[in-house]
């Protein structure tokens, strides 16, 4: 089972931005500051994976599982970040997908276009930088486009 990524990957880089940006030392965190910064590592991911619940690409595991989380994601009462730390224990794995997923996956995710895509995205739409932002629907609306592209691409 192969991991694609991980919140704990970005973590480090999201706790310098928040304590630079709160002008503050890492050992002020509290609980709810570290929730923040927490979500804050992994919006990259909850787009992907509020993409994939859209587009019915999620494993067995999470239908099994998770319905009713699904559902909510759908509804858009919550976000592919809560699911992605609520159900994905904050990794992405291959058992996260379905099969036709977990191609689109290999082929855009394990590449780096995703990242690439998402870091052009986050500095040139947003004029933000990675992991100092929170979830958006308004965001990931606009960030869903280039992922409808890529996968429309991969399909050919």
């Amino acid at each position: 089972m192969a991991v694609f990524d991980s919140y704990d990957n970005y973590y480090d880089i999201a706790v310098k931005a928040y304590c630079s940006n709160k002008k503050i030392e890492l050992k002020d965190i509290n609980d709810e500051q570290n929730k923040i910064i927490t979500e804050r590592s992994c919006v990259h991911i909850g787009f992907y994976l509020t993409w994939i619940i859209n587009n019915n690409l999620e494993g067995d595991i999470h239908k099994e599982y998770d319905s009713e989380n699904l559902e909510k994601v759908r509804k858009e009462e919550i976000t592919g970040v809560d699911f992605f730390l609520t159900c994905c224990d904050g990794k992405l794995w291959s058992d996260d997908f379905n099969d036709e997923g977990l191609a689109f996956t290999e082929y855009y995710y394990a590449s780096g276009q995703f990242v690439n895509d998402y870091i052009d995205f986050v500095l040139n739409e947003l004029h933000d930088i990675p992991c100092e932002f929170d979830f958006s629907w308004k965001n990931y609306k606009k960030f869903e486009v280039i992922l409808d592209r890529r996968c429309e691409a991969f399909c050919k």
